[in-house]
């Protein structure tokens, strides 16, 4: 079965890459070109490359060599990475704006941005400066410029959000390659960045006569995903330097020096263990030169990668942290270039002071700019943890810390180290373990086992640790509530001024509380996997939810929490559609016109029959709430969910679906079918509805039934209350099936008419597929959705509402987290393994 699935969906992919006819062409154009042309291995050879590449401060060559430049590549390795580029500019160009417009920006993208880049290196030429002048004399070929002109122009296409984000991120990613690498086809490729956004900007403002579109939601979003790109560059640039090896030229490509450690090369290891054999190979195990080594020259990387989800996040400890490293590489820059700079062994001359002004300049303004970014919006990034978690962090660090300290230097000395190194020796080598960056000092290496394996891996261990409870720390917040009791009290009575039919559901455990300022209106969610999902809509008087679903947008933009209207009704298309959110049905809540019900006709045999056999057998209603149930109804109600729960591998599951504790709130009713015997068959539980302090309907919640009850209990019961609640209300709730219909979702666009685009709720569709399969067996989801339709109901459409389309996955997770709380390891992986076994619904 799961070989027929993968190559269903392979099939799609498939057939997803013939709707780019024009991309594949390039490609295969490209493939052709340099397989023809002898240019696949080595590049087009001296001749050819003189005729078909731009010339760099040299002959310019003819005129068409603009255009070709961009059909042949240097390498092997460079046609694959033109292939990646054209796949993902021209590709994502193709599909939003046609193959036409899409061909156009390639060519004329790759013209302009090839006239860019000898303009600018003629000038670096004819001013001395060393990085342009550098690049001068050779002659370039690659379609990195064409490709990212494609899809900058195509950006204009694009929703507001994705336009925003595309741009942003085509920009970082093109500077990052300029700044750290530097060779002439990453300026060709920011080049036509730049050029294909203008033009994108220029269509969008001029031809489709529509604005830029900024995002209705607050601005504080906007500034803390541009602060943390920028850090995510500034965190990956270094590594890239690092990877390309002798290629990078950029600016700022000696940032790597002071920010990843390096390992020392063979003959230092060997000077450094007096060609001791069996110290080289422990080296080389467990020491500078082990894989050990590695993760730790990777730690800096992923610590500020950490901190770039933080600011995102709008995270004080992410702020934090990144102050702190950004001054320290700085520092630790300023240092190293005061020390040489002051060496009386060292005389500089121009070549010397041109590269000062060249690499260690921009590596010490470059944090230091960071660090003004950080200051400048300090107060965008208050999103502060709990103190419980702060705790752990700090407690933890300095547990692993003074473990590591006592131990290496307990290690340093019973292994002869004093002997042949000093006290500065070990502080350098306790500095090597605390520390991720590089130190501006050198130290001898340790001698003995252990100190080597603890100097080489100590590291590791420390900040692995550290980096997963800091990740663990986002996901904590300081209680907002500073009287939750009060809190509650207010949500019910704002639910006895008006909500909807799961709004009662608000009340009960695990939900927090959000109120507008005037407290006429709230929302009550929950917060999983930095999601603030919400249980149903807005509650509180009905002219108030539109202000309510607003203003709590602005709520989750400050806390940092991915805004999800779940199970709510169209009611909030007016306040969200308009700011950017799409609606994904998530479920179908069957509605029961009590009034016009009489249980007449053939589509009714099977409630009648249950009433019937209820009547043979002299089971009757019995309608209580629960404080004044007689004791031995509550006790068979226990024993009952205690069977239902025992019959399950999983616990019992919350959020919209409650259990026996929800039963003991003093405003439901539970409807009982009880013998002559006094023996419980089964118990529903209903929740009031209420609009204008007064109860207009009733929601289903609660369903149990003995095991050895009569067949047709749970028709009975809902038939019983159809005839109880017909002289009161004139509609009650059977409520939804969640996760019954993943096979059914449909996606309405943002207000802007734009499509959202069919693979942006693939994620999340996939996920709860995943996890409504799963859970089937055990709940019976479907199973109930098809007996709710026995009672012929109307059917009103439940969305969840969002706005990020990447936030998706993390929104799957939190739905499944919020059904499932407080989950053991050993059930989840038992869920992951049926979620992975058994096929989604098609």
């Amino acid at each position: 079965m799961s070989t027929a699935v993968e190559q269903k969906g392979n099939w799609r992919r498939l057939a997803a890459l013939r709707k780019l006819p024009l991309t594949l062409g390039l490609i295969a154009v490209l493939w052709i070109v340099g397989a023809t042309t002898g240019s696949l291995l080595a590049g087009p050879p001296e001749p050819l490359l003189e005729q078909v590449g731009i010339g760099l401060a040299v002959e310019p060559g003819p005129w068409w060599a603009v255009f070709t430049s961009g059909f042949f590549a240097s390498s092997l390795l460079d046609y694959l990475a033109c292939t990646v580029m054209i796949l993902i500019g021209v590709g994502i160009a193709e599909r939003t704006m046609g193959p036409w417009l899409a061909l156009a920006a390639f060519v004329a993208g790759s013209a302009l941005s090839a006239l860019v880049l000898v303009a600018l290196v003629e000038y670096g030429t004819d001013n001395s400066d060393q990085w342009l002048s550098f690049l001068g004399g050779e002659y370039v070929v690659g379609a990195y410029g064409g490709a990212a002109a494609a899809l900058g122009c195509s950006t204009a296409a694009l929703e507001s959000l994705w336009r925003r984000r595309l741009r942003t991120w085509l920009v970082a990613a093109t500077l990052m390659f300029a700044l750290f690498v530097g060779v002439a086809q990453t300026l060709q490729a920011l080049s036509g960045a730049v050029i294909g956004i203008l033009a994108g900007w220029a269509a969008q403002s001029w031809i489709l006569r529509r604005q830029a579109g900024k995002l209705h939601s607050s601005s504080l979003r906007e500034t803390r995903f541009l602060v943390g790109t920028v850090v995510g560059v500034f965190a990956v640039g270094p590594l890239l330097t690092q990877l390309t090896g002798t290629l990078d030229v950029g600016p700022l490509s000696v940032v790597s020096q002071v920010m990843l450690q390096a390992s020392p090369t063979a003959d230092e290891v060997r000077e450094a263990c007096d060609d001791d054999q069996s110290c080289v190979t422990l080296q080389g195990v467990v020491g500078v030169q082990s894989f050990g080594a590695t993760i730790l020259s990777l730690i800096p990387v992923l610590l500020l990668l950490v901190c770039a989800e933080g600011l995102r996040r709008g995270r004080r400890l992410a702020y934090r942290l990144t102050l702190t490293i950004q001054l320290y590489l700085a520092a630790v820059t300023t240092f190293a270039v005061l020390q040489y700079v002051t060496d009386p062994d060292v005389t500089l001359g121009n070549d010397d002071v041109g590269y000062l002004l060249l690499y260690a300049i921009p590596a010490i303004v470059a944090p230091l700019i960071i660090v003004f970014l950080l200051l400048a919006n300090r107060h965008k990034f208050r999103v502060e943890s709990s103190d419980a978690s702060y705790r752990v962090l700090g407690r933890t660090t300095l547990i692993m810390a003074g473990a590591a300290v006592a131990l290496y230097a307990l290690f340093w000395f019973l292994e002869g180290n004093p002997g042949c190194s000093t006290g500065w020796d070990l502080a350098g080598q306790l500095t090597h373990i605390l520390v991720p960056f590089p130190v501006p000092f050198v130290t001898e290496l340790p001698q003995g086992l252990l100190s080597t394996v603890l100097y080489g891996l100590g590291g590791d261990v420390i900040w692995l640790c550290i980096l997963f409870l800091v990740l663990g720390n986002y996901q904590k917040f300081r209680a907002v509530a500073t009287d939750p009791a009060a809190d509650l009290g207010h949500a019910r009575e704002l639910i006895h001024d008006g909500g909807g039919s799961l709004s009662w559901m608000a009340l009960w455990e695990n939900n927090q509380y959000w109120f507008t300022p005037d407290r006429k209106a709230g929302v009550a969610y929950q917060v999983h996997n930095g999601v603030a999902l919400t249980v149903a809509g807005p509650f509180g008087a009905a002219e108030h939810h539109a202000d309510a679903a607003t203003g709590f947008l602005a709520h989750c933009s400050a806390l940092g929490l991915t805004p999800c209207f779940y199970s709510a009704t169209d009611e909030l298309d007016g306040p969200l559609l308009p700011r950017g959110f799409r609606k994904l049905e998530v479920a179908e809540e069957t509605l029961l016109n009590i009034q016009t019900m009489t249980f007449k006709g053939k589509e009714w045999q099977n409630v009648r029959t249950a009433l019937n056999r209820a009547d043979k057998l002299s089971i009757t209603d019995q309608w209580h709430h629960y404080r004044m149930m007689p004791p031995g109804i509550r006790a068979q109600l226990a024993e009952i969910s205690e069977e239902w729960v025992a019959d399950k591998a999983l616990p019992e599951m919350g959020f919209t679906l409650g259990g026996l504790d929800e039963l003991k709130d003093p405003e439901v009713l539970c409807c009982v079918a009880v013998d002559d015997d006094g023996l419980v068959h089964g118990v529903t539980s209903w929740l009031p509805v209420f609009t204008d302090g007064a109860v207009t309907g009733w929601t289903l919640d609660f369903m149990r039934r003995r095991t050895t009850g009569f067949k047709g209990v749970m028709e009975f019961l809902i038939a019983s209350a159809v005839n109880h609640f017909k002289e009161d209300v004139p509609q009650i709730s059977l409520s939804g099936s969640p996760l019954a219909n993943t096979d059914s979702r449909n996606t309405t666009g943002s207000g802007d008419g734009t499509d959202p685009g069919e693979g942006d709720h693939s994620a999340l569709d996939r996920v709860l597929a995943l996890l409504g399969n799963a859970l089937e067996p055990m709940y019976g989801f479907k199973s109930l959705a098809a007996f709710k339709s026995r009672f012929q109901p109307e059917h009103r459409t439940l969305y969840m509402y969002y706005q990020d389309p990447l936030s998706l996955p993390s929104i799957g997770l939190a739905v499944g987290s919020a059904y499932l709380p407080g989950l053991s390891p050993a059930r989840s992986a038992g869920l992951l393994r049926h979620m992975v076994a058994r096929e989604p619904a098609q």
